[in-house]
């Protein structure tokens, strides 16, 4: 009888405390990572979806977006934050074209993670070019917004990406 009791409190007590991770897949490798958010475009476009993973000690941000033609997040991104910071990303770790969603994968420095765990994100500003060289549908310069932002679970109000990033990075 101990031994069961034993075998069903650590049963327990692993269970309780195993943390679930999604996993972000891009190209040809997976990293975890958050929730997906949406931030709620500014121009009546479609919703920008970001999310952020870990490759190895590495912090990502990862952007999407569907789309009507093929365009690719071009130049930089550029995170507002709550408190009046800018943080602008330029180390664009690749981009990808499937199922009529562009995405693309963005590095952030310890600096702009500090910043971004110190304030909520208010808006995102990023930049889609076509990928012919040609004007396409959906060119331009877009901004989204943490206003009413959803989750995956469901959420409808404005989130604390700040406290999630703290959580998922420490």
């Amino acid at each position: 009888m101990k031994k069961i009791l034993i075998i069903i409190t650590a049963t327990l007590f692993i269970t309780l405390t195993v943390k679930g991770q999604d996993l972000f897949f891009f190209g040809e490798k997976s990293y975890p990572c958050t929730l997906t958010f949406t931030l709620h475009s500014n121009s009546n476009t479609n919703d920008l979806k970001v999310i952020f993973a870990k490759d190895q000690s590495t912090a990502l941000i990862g952007v999407s977006i569907k789309t009507i033609a093929e365009v690719l997040f071009s130049e930089k991104l550029i995170i507002y934050l709550d408190d009046g910071t800018v943080i602008t990303c330029m180390d664009n770790r690749g981009h990808d074209y499937v199922d009529r969603i562009t995405s693309a994968v963005y590095s952030l420095t310890n600096e702009q993670l500090i910043k971004m765990k110190n304030s909520n994100i208010n808006t995102v500003r990023y930049t889609l070019k076509s990928t012919t060289g040609y004007p396409a549908p959906g060119e331009g310069t877009f901004s989204a917004s943490n206003e009413g932002v959803s989750t995956k679970k469901g959420s409808s109000t404005k989130t604390d990406i700040s406290a999630i990033l703290t959580k998922f990075f420490n």
